[in-house]
Formats: structure tokens, sequence, C-alpha cells
């Protein structure tokens, strides 16, 4: 761990005696327990923190928020159908709060209830300002999770969060590639490369993987040419770049590469 994670773990440890403390001196305080069962949580201690929180909920704690971190707890501790139970709980008071449609979402993936799980997690992408790209590539699995083959749809989420994030989102297009391969879509993975290799000063990597995803499908000419073009990339490198391990051994991929070319003749 380093050593800001170390510090903040001994403050939560000291914080959470400073609570313990003060709960042997009013054991009957609801907020006291839900304060500690926080501070566990924070410490992934979720077995400790769920009990707090359950001790806070008897003491007549009926907070949202309470129900918030129930859930969040159950759910690190794969206690889903309990965290269900608690988010449940949370929507019935307010089911517009984006952030438990997404947490209950995440619930029902792991039950495997993924046609409930898309719309909490549609609303929930839907109706948020700042979305990640995580977001919406948990978003496009639910998807393929439905039907292995709906690329058409995850893709159309991937494009949308592209739409909303910037066409430049790099997790997004990496995505978005891996898709276009998966779904067989040649012709527009090829561009993908294209795509990628275009959007960075340092080429040689992707010339060579759409090299070998050329080879890979039977278009030689076309994977002898991007071939090359790695090869002149790595020239072009300066020198303290040439010489690391990563260009070495991305060297050694592009010889096997050709060598397998070059009995294709």
């Amino acid at each position: 761990m380093s050593a800001s994670c170390l510090y903040a773990h001994g403050s939560l440890s000291k914080r959470i005696k400073e609570k313990t403390i003060e709960i042997g001196k009013h054991p009957k305080n609801a907020i006291l327990y839900f304060e500690r069962g926080f501070l566990y949580q924070q410490h992934e201690e979720f077995n400790k923190a769920i009990k707090d929180y359950l001790k806070s909920e008897k003491l007549g704690n009926s907070s949202n928020l309470l129900n918030y971190r129930k859930a969040q707890s159950y759910f690190k501790k794969n206690k889903f159908k309990q965290a269900l139970e608690a988010s449940k709980v949370y929507l019935k008071k307010d089911s517009v709060d984006v952030k438990i449609n997404k947490l209950h979402a995440q619930i029902l993936i792991q039950l495997k209830d993924y046609q409930e799980a898309l719309k909490y997690y549609g609303y929930f992408i839907n109706n948020t300002i700042d979305i990640n790209p995580d977001d919406v590539i948990e978003y496009s699995q639910i998807y393929l999770a439905l039907n292995s083959n709906d690329y058409p749809k995850a893709l159309e989420v991937i494009q949308s969060g592209l739409n909303k994030l910037g066409k430049n989102t790099f997790a997004l297009q990496l995505q978005k590639l891996e898709y276009l391969e998966a779904s067989l879509k040649i012709e527009e993975a090829i561009e993908q490369y294209n795509y990628f290799i275009l959007s960075t000063d340092r080429r040689e990597f992707w010339y060579y993987n759409k090299a070998k995803y050329l080879f890979d499908n039977k278009r030689v000419e076309g994977s002898k040419i991007a071939l090359q073009q790695a090869k002149t990339a790595i020239v072009l490198l300066n020198e303290k770049f040439r010489n690391t391990l990563a260009i070495k051994k991305l060297q050694n991929e592009i010889n096997t590469l050709e060598n397998k070319l070059s009995n294709e003749n």
C-alpha cells in the first residue's frame, strides 16, 4: 500500500476508536452507529459496517442514506439478495435518484436479472450528466449478457457514449474496436485501427496490431503494408525509445509475423 493509503486507513482506525468511545457514552444513539458503520465501510470492514447499520436501523434510523450504504456494503460482501432488498427500500422512497438506480442495476446484474438491470441502468445513463466511460461500457455489456450476439445494440450504446463524452474517449474507442472484431465487421474494424493510428504519435504498436488483425483475416497484402509501416515507425523513434524492452519485444513480434507472411507466398 502507498504511504497515503496507509495514512488514510490509520486515520480511519483512529476515528473508529473515537466513535466507539462516543457510542460507549451514548449506546442508544442511532446516528453514532450509522457514522461508525460508514467508517467501517470506508475501512472495507463490511461485516462490521452492516452490523452497525442494522443497529442504527433498530434504534430508529430509517434514512435513505442508511439504505444506500447498507446496499453498498451487502454488495461488497456478495450478499446480493440482501443488497437488493435494501436498494428496493430506497427506490420506494426515491425512484429518481440516479446513484441508487445504478447500484440497483449492478445488483440485478449479479443476480443475472439482465432485463430488469437494463431498465435501471438505462435510467441512470440517460439522466446522469457526468457519466464516465466505464458506465457506458457496463451498460453495453448488459445487452450482450441478454444476447451474446447483440453487438449492434452494444455498439449503439458505445457510439452514444462517444457522442456524449467526445469522440476521443480512448476507453470507448477501444471497446468499440473489441466489439467490431467480435462481430466480424472486418472493414469497420480496419477503419477503427486507422483511427488509433491517426490519433497517436506512437503508431508502431497500432500498425503492428493492424497488421496482425489483417493477417488473421487473410488480408495478406494489407498486413504486409501495415507491418512495413510499423517497422518504419520504429526507425523514426528517438533512440531512447527504440532501446526500450517494449520496442524490442515488438520487434520480435514483427519478425514472427513477417515469417508467417513469407510462408503465405
